[in-house]
């Protein structure tokens, strides 16, 4: 893949074979553990969800590049301030695979509007890239920072400072693309008085909230009426 900002994250990591074995599951991400699915959702287009965080197309390699920059920033303040030694290849590698295969567990009936894959609806994604990584012999502080991302409302907590980073980045971007994301829905429905549930692909969240901060609705309209 030329361009491809996962994988020029991926060639930070130090340690070569774990470098290459992520590498490869980010080229080529199916499942060698389980028949992979018929139908789902390409990697590249994914949502990180169907109607929260991220539920727009190519929301899922978007937050995932995100947290990635992020776990690497709090991992750069805490052996800097608290001289705290942080094992970045783990935080790295754990990032990038943490919501890796949700986009199998999506499929999308139309523009914009996603269901669960029939894969999906037996399994979640957490439970399938922990297989696949366990499949692959990834090691055991990576596999335990990826089924930990969820903090309390995982399997497990977090029991490593690579772990905890990757989930409080997680976290972080979720939470705040969350939020501008419903923002974002409340403009679209202050003033163009609609209700929508996901936002047409070509329409940033963001984008909407500047428009209205530098225009107003009838900055909104003008930006956006023909879109949505």
């Amino acid at each position: 893949m030329k361009d491809d900002p996962l994988i020029d994250l991926a060639e930070k990591i130090n340690n070569p074979d774990l470098r290459q074995k992520v590498i490869e599951l980010l080229k080529n991400p199916k499942l060698t553990f389980l028949d992979h699915p018929e139908k789902y959702t390409s990697l590249k287009d994914s949502p990180a969800s169907k109607r929260r965080h991220h539920s727009y197309q190519k929301g899922l390699v978007i937050h995932t590049i995100a947290t990635t920059r992020l776990a690497l920033s709090l991992a750069e303040i805490l052996e800097e301030i608290y001289k705290v030694r942080v094992d970045r290849d783990v935080v790295i590698a754990a990032s990038l695979l943490h919501d890796l295969f949700k986009h199998l567990t999506y499929f999308e009936v139309y523009p914009g509007k996603y269901v669960r894959s029939k894969l999906g609806e037996r399994l979640d994604h957490l439970s399938l890239i922990i297989g696949e990584l366990y499949a692959r012999k990834f090691p055991l502080d990576v596999i335990h920072a990826v089924v930990a991302h969820h903090g309390d409302n995982g399997p497990i907590e977090p029991r490593t400072i690579e772990a905890l980073l990757v989930h409080m980045a997680d976290r972080t971007d979720a939470e705040i693309n969350d939020k501008v994301l419903f923002a974002a829905k409340e403009i679209i429905k202050e003033c163009l008085m609609k209700e929508v549930v996901t936002l047409p692909r070509e329409v940033s969240p963001y984008e909407v909230i500047i428009a209205k901060k530098e225009g107003g609705c009838e900055e909104v309209r003008r930006r956006f009426s023909s879109m949505i």
